[in-house]
């Protein structure tokens, strides 16, 4: 996975999911452009906001994951990695949801049993970020206290 200190640009599984994305949402497109169903923002609203706010949280996490890699924080980026790999597949659930409802809960279920095996692989990373960032923002809220703090005799005695 490692070349000269870098990680690979991007993963084989969001290539994957990139195609299946385009795939899908042609599909979608064929099944409703004859006309005789209604739009899925009308008949399915929930879904489609929830796929259209997934499809961003998936670009957002997976921005910030390439971010990452180049800074070569490996825990981080595996975790990043991980969540953005969770959004992508959950953006498909959901197209497929849209397309054959009753497939789409199926493929729902399963992609929860697939966050639930994630979740726990990647429970001591979470631990470990949690446990660091406590003492970091620690000292920076006494730090921002302590700035406050010598700041304010100075204006009450200068308004004196």
């Amino acid at each position: 996975m490692v070349e000269g200190g870098q990680y690979k640009s991007q993963p084989a599984a969001h290539k994957c999911i990139f195609r299946l994305l385009n795939i899908l949402g042609v599909l979608l497109q064929v099944k409703h452009a004859t006309g005789n169903l209604p739009s899925p923002f009308v008949t399915d609203h929930k879904t489609v906001v929830m796929l259209i706010a997934d499809l961003l949280t998936y670009s957002g996490t997976l921005e910030t994951a390439k971010i990452l890699q180049a800074s070569n924080k490996a825990n981080i980026y595996e975790l990043m990695n991980n969540i953005s790999l969770l959004c992508g597949t959950l953006a498909l659930v959901l197209q497929v949801l849209l397309l054959v409802p009753a497939f789409g809960w199926f493929t729902l279920a399963c992609w929860a049993v697939y966050f639930v095996i994630i979740g726990t692989k990647s429970y001591q990373t979470l631990k470990t970020l949690c446990t660091d960032a406590v003492p970091y923002v620690r000292d920076k809220m006494k730090e921002v206290m302590r700035l406050n703090g010598s700041k304010e005799p100075q204006n009450q005695n200068g308004d004196a």
